[in-house]
């Protein structure tokens, strides 16, 4: 038994498989149909197209486009691209309407639209969409095509009278359940299917049963074709292909041939249940090329109505025959019981007839209307129909009383029960009109009761007073009551039901024609004002949602009741609750609008509002602005300040205008763009005139910034492509790289230049001309640049992928001959003493043979060196290629062929050693070594003869090679012993100039700092020395060859020599600047200019208390004290003076001379003060008092503009200094200035005061002034200037200070990334993986930095050459970030790759070794199998495991190539154990294999002797067999022989006896 999980899985898969099935099919039908709808909506002017059926049909334009073009009416719609919710509803509700209003041309009956809702296609719901487009294309293409085919109208005839069978309602028996009428689509279906089979397949013999399964070979279309053309179709050749291949070519040759579109696809049809509705779409649009379908319609339609004519008048004639026999007999005298059978033998010829004469009346015109001889059948049926009933009602009057009066009541009942409710248009008539009936009808079943008492009563006595009752009669009126007493109460539940329903109808009416009203093109804003206002109305004080709440309450209590009462109304399209479901479907949609209304309303309200504000107030400003532009410059700016209001303005009225024109009416909209045409006009006009220069002043801008980077581009490419490349394999392959790169940002420069061309055409057009001439000659310049970049990018290419290879190749000889020339130095270092003879001779062979191994590589080093040197001189493209590096590595690599031996140590100790040894060379060594290996030649035999003489060549040429190169050799170490003296020299004085910085930046003063920087180079001449050095250098450098390698050892001393030298000067520079020394006679030149100051408004003071001649001892007294105090500051202004001696000889020029002046200044001061004072008593003059007081206040003026300039000097020397610490100390000094600045102004605005109490002379006041408009243009410069200096410090020391913090980053992060990749386990790789990405995500934000850096140094505003620098700092820096996010994110690629190779051989080698145990547990087993067990068994098991092991050879090899990737990754030890266990499974596969072969062999060795063992036996067996049958005949033959010989012997015995 299954488990209950076990049920709940299998009802999740079949609802996952049908879900699967509904969502194809779902696809299927939306291709299908939107191929249909585009083949249609291509006929419109203009055409539209579909491409997503359940979004575009969602605003209702697509589908009222499509309507029109298959009706050809036209109908309203919204249109616009601003269209809310509400008007999409709106369209959607116009096309429903539209469709229900329409008959189908197949039964005349209107279009039903079954839980189709506006909302729900608004929504886009799949299954919505699909059965509403299914909808249109049955009624308008399939049931028009179908209508008049003969096969149709059989199944048309009997559904139409089916149909008004089951609709009409009985009028003297009770009522019946009946069936539903079939769908319309059955009928068209059967239709469709029945021409197909008649006119196509079954004259090819095919079988067609459905639009599924039967066209999914191609074979039914194909037949299709054939029968509308037959010329066009080889079906013999279609009979063989494919079904994919039929079908494409089916489709083709119907869309060239026939025009039929192709609506399908061949893969939607080629399933196990190909989608119907898609199939009969597409077979429908055959029937239009049907050749004889307009003569067969013609002809049937002629046959079927001589039939229904004649068979009408027949009925005709009959029902007036029924009339005549009805009054006959009803005039015939007999007793009650006769004029009741009469009666009820003609009742029965009617319900007979019944169904005949309803299905003859059946319209079958498209309009509905009944033809001439229905209209007369019907009149006569109506009144035979009457005539019974009248005759019936008198019968039932002539019974007795009481029993006459139930009869009149039964009669009233049924009629009340067989009364039709005539519908009206309104449905509040309509309900109206069902309550007054359902009034009358409980006042006449309120009597049922009673009557059916009276009726028991009776009908238990068959009499009424002994006077009997016709049996038939009575049975029928007790048949009649039992009809009545069950169908009252159902009645009853249906009449209320039906008020509540057309009350509800009529609701849901006025719901949908006041969102008609509303959801309109509006009108002014009154009109929607108004619209507001009636919505409030109708919606809040009517209480629109409390009515339906009560109108559906009481409409499912009336429904329920009806259901219960009967339960048959709940079935078919017209069932109750199907009702109430599309009852709530329509509120839900419709409460939606509704509410949706308001806030439409509002909207649109508001924006009139908006609209109108905002033209008046823009109309008023447009008149002052046009009057503005007449004004001058300034009253212009001042009025248009705030433009960027009315601009906002100006956009708000647009944004409200164009929202009106898309839903006011046309009257309303045509009215509006032509306001909205004149303002904006208006307004374009007047933002030309006004915005000319503003727009040329964008375009300056557009231009420069796509002219900056263009140029930033094409920079970058020229730095890229003509960068020295010092020629090896890694630089040029980065260069091809870089040149690859920029071959691919040409397409963004192109881009680039196209921006700035438009925008330089934009300016020569309105540009002054000189600047149109720049911007175009800009713009010439950057094409000839661009130009060359295209150009030269692709050759760049082309020649470096020729030396790639070359240099490839060299990189390998290199590497190889550095590692023979490590092993042969390995050797040579080796102790020699302690080897025997044997070792001795195996390490020269072992020295030989590296020798010659650097030989060899060498001569491909060189060969590949010429190479380049040619390809190069010959290339016109790659001049920044540099040779020296190549040539530098050859050239060592030379040398180190002809010193592999060479040592290493101390150079003078060296060439002491090496002076010393070369000295001691003796040629007779050579001589006497030379001498024995001829004799030893002659004692040798003759096959060790050659082998000696080879040696003895070699080590001669090695002596003379020696020999050569001794000279040359003691020359370069000589090189080397001046170079080791310099270097010396350089560090020493490197040394001294780091604790130079550490001294100034701890407690020493600078100008201790300066001596001893003086005596450490002036009289030590360090520099002279390493001149002297390097001329030493020269002078040996040309004893030796030109391409020697000390000449780059001699070219680097001197540029280390010059760096050594610029330091110097800049530390000295730096150390004359130090504003320290300074400090000291700053202060006491302060202290004595603060006295001077302070005296100078004493002695003003004094000569005004002098003019009292009470006061004139105190002032005596006064100026003999202010003399002392001169004299004692002569002190002081001596002491700055000899101070300022000292300063002048570790200051700069420009420095001390400025201090001079001040300091002569000063002392000019103060001796005017001493003479003032000393002529105190001369001077009671007043002109001598303004003399003075004249000459100070030119003296003051001076001062001012010599501080001020002075302070301008300041900021310009703080901009450009060489660096931020620099910058610093100027600013302090330049603090200091300021400040003796405000201290001078004090005491000239002291002075000012007291010139105006005196108010002296015209030429004072002139001087006070111009020394008042000094200090207010001090003021006014001063201030910003200060200000800006100080954010431009403060904005480069964080520049400085952000700029430090990402290299010590990125300093950090190349240390990281310079290690080596080598792991030990797969966990050590992902940490580093994970490390590694970490820190590409902190690169990248470091990358942001940079780019902010730049932005940065881009706002600084210092000096040109400060600026440029500050460019270049932040551009490396990016630059530097750039390289770094690349090398990581090629380090991440390279960490990832490596931990796919580790955990993919990890995973493989498992598997294999799993499956290798496994496979010799299967092997083990077979070969532990006892001979019983099958054989064939066993060989297929080997087969197996001998395809297993083939399979795994690939997965084997595949490992090994990446443990072969590995192993540059990991650590010997783990490289180690990976190649020990892929040796290890190659060793078990091997032996795997050997052993299944093994295996294999014997079995089927075995197989064979069990073979021959078999046949054997068979052969066996057949011979004894043959053997058994032989003895058997033989003991047959015997026993017959026996038997005879027995009675032989018998009877010669009997015979002798006989005889005796």
């Amino acid at each position: 038994m299954a488990s209950p999980r076990h049920y709940g899985h299998s009802a999740r898969d079949i609802t996952n498989v049908m879900q699967r099935l509904q969502d194809e099919q779902e696809a299927v039908q939306k291709r299908t149909f939107t191929k249909w709808i585009n083949s249609h909506l291509a006929k419109r002017v203009p055409p539209l197209v579909v491409t997503d059926l359940f979004e575009d049909i969602k605003d209702g334009v697509m589908l009222l486009a499509l309507l029109e073009v298959l009706s050809g009416q036209k109908l309203p719609c919204e249109p616009g691209k601003k269209l809310k919710r509400i008007h999409w509803v709106a369209n959607i509700g116009t096309a429903l309407n539209f469709l229900e209003g329409r008959k189908s041309a197949y039964r005349g009956s209107p279009i039903k639209l079954v839980n189709i809702n506006s909302t729900d296609i608004v929504d886009g719901r799949p299954s919505i969409v699909l059965g509403l487009m299914w909808t249109i294309i049955l009624y308008f293409q399939i049931e028009e095509l179908t209508c008049s085919l003969p096969a149709l109208q059989a199944v048309s005839s009997s559904t139409s009278s089916l149909d008004s069978s089951t609709s009409s309602t009985e009028t003297h028996s009770p009522p019946v359940k009946r069936k539903p009428p079939p769908p319309v689509q059955g009928g068209v279906r059967k239709a469709l299917l029945k021409w197909v089979q008649h006119t196509a397949t079954k004259r090819l013999g095919l079988e067609v049963k459905d639009f599924g399964p039967s066209w999914r070979t191609g074979l039914a279309f194909f037949a299709v074709i054939n029968a509308l053309r037959p010329n066009l179709v080889d079906m013999e050749r279609v009979w063989r292909r494919p079904n994919r291949e039929n079908l494409q070519e089916a489709f083709s040759l119907a869309e060239k041939e026939l025009g039929v579109p192709q609506l399908l696809d061949p893969e939607d049809v080629d399933v196990d249940k190909p989608d119907e509705k898609s199939i009969m779409t597409y077979v429908a649009q055959f029937l239009k090329h049907h050749p004889d379908r307009e003569q067969s319609d013609a002809d049937g339609q002629s046959d079927e109505e001589r039939e229904q004519r004649k068979s009408l008048r027949e009925l005709k004639m009959w029902l007036n025959q029924l009339e005549r026999d009805a009054i006959q007999a009803q005039e015939t005298e007999g007793n009650l019981a006769q004029q009741y059978q009469l009666f009820k033998s003609l009742h029965v010829q009617v319900e007979m007839r019944r169904k005949q004469v309803e299905g003859a009346l059946q319209s079958t015109q498209k309009d509905g209307m009944l033809t001439v001889d229905q209209a007369l059948v019907k009149q006569a049926w109506e009144r035979a129909s009457n005539r019974l009933l009248d005759w019936h009602l008198q019968l039932d009057r002539s019974l007795p009383a009481p029993l006459d009066s139930v009869g009149a009541w039964l009669h009233e009942a049924e009629g009340a029960l067989r009364q039709e409710i005539i519908v009206h248009q309104a449905h509040d008539v309509t309900a109206a009109t069902v309550h007054r009936a359902l009034e009358q009808h409980k006042d006449v079943l309120k009597s049922l009761e009673t009557h059916q008492q009276v009726f028991q009563r009776i009908h238990k006595d068959r009499s009424v007073d002994g006077v009997p009752i016709p049996p038939d009669q009575l049975q029928d009126m007790a048949e009649r009551m039992n009809f009545v007493s069950t169908s009252s109460s159902i009645h009853l539940s249906r009449m209320e039901f039906l008020e509540n329903k057309h009350h509800m109808q009529g609701f849901l009416i006025l719901t949908e024609s006041k969102l008609k009203s509303w959801i309109i093109k509006y009108g002014r804003q009154e009109s929607v004002a108004v619209m507001l206002h009636n919505y409030i109305s109708f919606v809040e004080t009517q209480h629109f949602f409390e009515n339906y709440e009560a109108l559906f309450q009481s409409l499912k209590l009336s429904a329920e009741a009806f259901v219960n009462a009967d339960s048959s109304v709940d079935e078919g399209e017209m069932g109750v609750r199907r009702f109430m479901r599309e009852v709530v479907a329509q509120w839900r949609s419709l409460s939606m609008e509704v509410r949706s209304v308001r806030s439409m309303l509002e909207e649109v309200l508001s924006n009139w509002e908006r609209y109108s504000s905002t033209v008046a107030s823009l109309q008023a400003w447009l008149e002052d602005a046009e009057a503005a532009l007449s004004q001058p410059e300034n009253t212009k700016r001042e009025f248009f300040r705030d433009l960027s209001h009315w601009m906002d303005q100006h956009a708000a009225m647009n944004d409200a205008g164009n929202f009106l024109i898309e839903t006011c009416d046309e009257t309303v909209s045509l009215d509006l763009k032509q306001q909205l045409l004149l303002l904006n006009g208006r307004w374009r006009d007047l933002f030309l005139k006004y915005a000319h220069a503003d727009e040329l002043e964008k375009w300056r801008k557009d231009h420069l910034k796509a002219v900056l980077a263009l140029k930033e581009l094409l920079d970058t490419a020229e730095v890229k492509l003509n960068v020295p490349v010092p020629i090896s394999f890694l630089n040029v392959r980065a260069f091809l790289q870089d040149v690859e790169n920029t071959k691919q940002k040409v397409v963004a420069m192109e881009t680039q230049y196209k921006l700035a061309a438009r925008s330089a055409q934009l300016l020569a057009k309105d540009a002054p001309q000189d600047e149109a001439a720049r911007v175009m000659a800009t713009m010439a310049t950057a094409k000839s640049q661009l130009s060359k970049v295209r150009e030269r990018c692709p050759s760049l290419v082309r020649e470096c992928h020729v030396l790639l290879p070359l240099l490839e190749e060299m990189e390998k000889h290199i590497t190889a001959f550095y590692q023979a020339l490590e092993r042969a130095s390995r050797i040579t270092s080796a102790d020699r003493e302690a080897d025997t003879q044997t070792q001795q001779k195996q390490k020269w062979q072992d020295l030989l043979n590296q020798q010659q191994s650097c030989k060899r590589c060498l001569s491909v080093i060189e060969r590949n060196h010429h190479a380049l040197q040619r390809a190069l001189s010959s290339s016109k493209v790659l001049r920044n290629f540099d040779l020296s590096l190549l040539q530098k590595r050859v050239s060592e690599i030379q040398n180190s062929t002809q010193g592999c031996l060479r040592e290493t140590g101390d150079a003078e100790e060296l060439l002491k050693k090496h002076s010393d040894f070369f000295g001691q060379l003796d040629q007779r060594l050579l001589s006497v070594f030379l001498k024995a290996c001829d004799e030893l030649t002659d004692i040798l035999p003759q096959e060790e003869q050659q082998g000696l003489q080879e040696t003895v060549r070699r080590l001669h040429k090695h002596w003379k090679d020696i020999q050569s190169e001794v000279p040359s050799h003691l020359l370069r170490l000589k090189v080397e012993v001046e170079w080791s003296r310099v270097a010396v020299i350089i560090k020493d004085c490197r040394s001294e100039l780091d604790r130079e910085m550490q001294a100034l930046s701890g407690t020493c003063t600078s100008e201790r700092v300066i001596k001893e920087h003086r005596t450490f180079f002036r009289e030590r001449k360090h520099l002279t020395l390493c001149e002297k050095r390097i001329r030493n250098m020269e002078d040996l450098c040309h004893k030796l060859p030109d391409n020697d390698p000390v000449y780059r050892t001699l070219d680097s001393t001197r540029r280390t020599v010059e760096e050594v030298t610029e330091q110097i000067k800049s530390t000295y520079l730096k150390l004359e600047h130090h504003p320290d020394k300074w400090k000291e006679w700053n202060d006491r030149f302060c202290e004595i200019s603060d006295w001077l100051s302070s005296q100078r408004r004493q002695v003003r003071l004094l000569r005004e208390t002098a003019r009292h001649s009470s006061h004139q001892e105190q002032v005596d007294a006064a100026v003999q004290t202010l003399q002392e105090a001169v004299d004692a500051r002569e002190e002081s202004l001596l002491w700055l003076k000899s101070r300022l001696a000292g300063l002048s000889e570790v200051s700069s020029d420009l420095e001390v001379q400025r201090q001079r002046t001040a300091l002569a200044k000063l002392s000019t001061d103060l001796r005017a003060l001493f003479s003032s004072l000393c002529q105190w008593g001369e001077e009671g003059s007043a002109m001598f008092q303004y003399e003075e007081l004249r000459e100070e206040v030119c003296g003051a003026l001076e001062e001012v503009l010599r501080v001020r300039r002075e302070a301008e000097e300041q900021i310009s020397s703080i901009l450009d200094a060489e660096g931020l610490e620099e910058a610093k100390q100027l600013y302090l000094i330049h603090q200091h200035h300021l400040k003796r600045l405000h201290t001078n102004r004090r005491d000239a605005e002291l002075l000012v005061a007291h010139c105006r109490q005196l108010q002296k002379g015209e030429g004072l006041s002139q001087s006070l002034h111009q020394l008042e408009g000094a200090f207010r243009d001090v003021d006014h410069k001063s201030g910003a200037k200060e200000h800006n200096l100080q954010e431009t410090l403060s904005t480069w020391q964080h520049f400085e200070a952000e700029r430090e913090t990402v290299w010590r980053f990125i300093s950090n992060t190349n240390n990281e990334l310079h290690k080596e990749l080598i792991f030990n386990s797969v966990d050590s790789l992902k940490t580093e993986l994970e490390h590694t990405k970490e820190l590409l995500t902190k690169v990248e934000e470091c990358s942001v930095r940079a780019d902010l850096l730049l932005e940065k140094a881009a706002d600084i505003q210092l000096g040109p050459k400060n600026q440029t620098l500050l460019l270049q700092h932040a551009q490396t820096t990016r630059e530097a970030v750039a390289q770094l996010q690349d090398h990581l994110n090629k380090n991440v690629v390279q960490v990832e790759m490596m931990c796919m190779w580790w955990e993919r051989f990890s995973s493989e080698s498992e598997g294999f070794s799993q499956w290798i145990n496994e496979t010799e547990k299967e092997l083990e087993a077979v070969s532990s199998t006892s001979s019983l067990d099958p054989l064939d068994k066993h060989i297929i098991t080997v087969e197996a495991v001998a395809d297993g092991l083939e399979e795994r050879r690939a997965a084997l090899a595949h490992m090994e190539a990446d443990c072969e990737a590995l192993s540059r990754f990991v650590t010997p030890g783990e490289a180690g154990r990976i190649r020990t266990r892929l040796a290890q499974m190659r060793r078990c596969w091997e032996e795997l294999k050997g052993r299944a072969e093994q295996l294999g062999g014997q079995l089927i060795q075995s197989a064979s002797y069990w073979q021959r063992y078999n046949d054997n036996f068979e052969q066996c067996k057949k011979a004894t067999s043959d053997l058994k049958e032989k003895l058997d005949f033989l003991s047959h033959t015997l026993h017959h022989h026996l038997r005879h010989t027995r009675a032989s012997r018998i009877i010669w015995m009997s015979a002798r006896r006989l005889s005796s």
